[in-house]
């Protein structure tokens, strides 16, 4: 029964790939789960995709590491975000990074829905990422010079 328990997630994370691998770059299978990369505004960041048998649910996160110097403010400011989005969530990890990240039953879940979930977990993990974390950072004078650069040059223009 235990070979049967380990082989059951990753059935799940196959089926899964299968059907995320054209909306998602770079998507492979690893050790742990699923990852992918994507290039945002932010940053090059891994989107990690993991199934938990246990609670038979799916995590979507990705980990950045703390802006240094954020400080308390920051701190709030993750607090006042968590409220702001419904669907996703940020936490930190055992080793000090920012996870933002969104949990998905996946007990009985139609995998095509599923898939479709999880696609608008990591738009919207890369959309508090890119427009929420990258404004607030630059609104703070915070991040490394080329940081900045790229979070000014990549500012989506606006509708003015």
């Amino acid at each position: 029964m235990h070979a049967l328990a380990n082989a059951m997630p990753e059935e799940l994370l196959l089926a899964l790939k299968e059907r995320l691998d054209e909306e998602l770059d770079g998507l492979s299978l690893t050790g742990d789960g699923l990852e992918a990369i994507a290039d945002a505004r932010y940053g090059e960041v891994t989107i990690q995709i993991e199934h938990d048998l246990e609670v038979d649910s799916v995590r979507v996160m990705v980990a950045v590491p703390v802006p240094a110097g954020s400080g308390l403010q920051f701190l709030v400011w993750c607090l006042a975000s968590n409220t702001s989005y419904w669907d996703v969530k940020i936490g930190l990890d055992e080793e000090g990074h920012l996870v933002v990240h969104a949990d998905l039953d996946a007990d009985g879940a139609d995998r095509e829905l599923l898939a479709s979930r999880i696609v608008d977990r990591v738009e919207t993990i890369l959309e508090l990422l890119d427009d929420d974390l990258a404004e607030w950072l630059l609104a703070h004078d915070l991040g490394t010079p080329r940081q900045r650069e790229r979070w000014k040059s990549r500012t989506p223009p606006t509708g003015d």
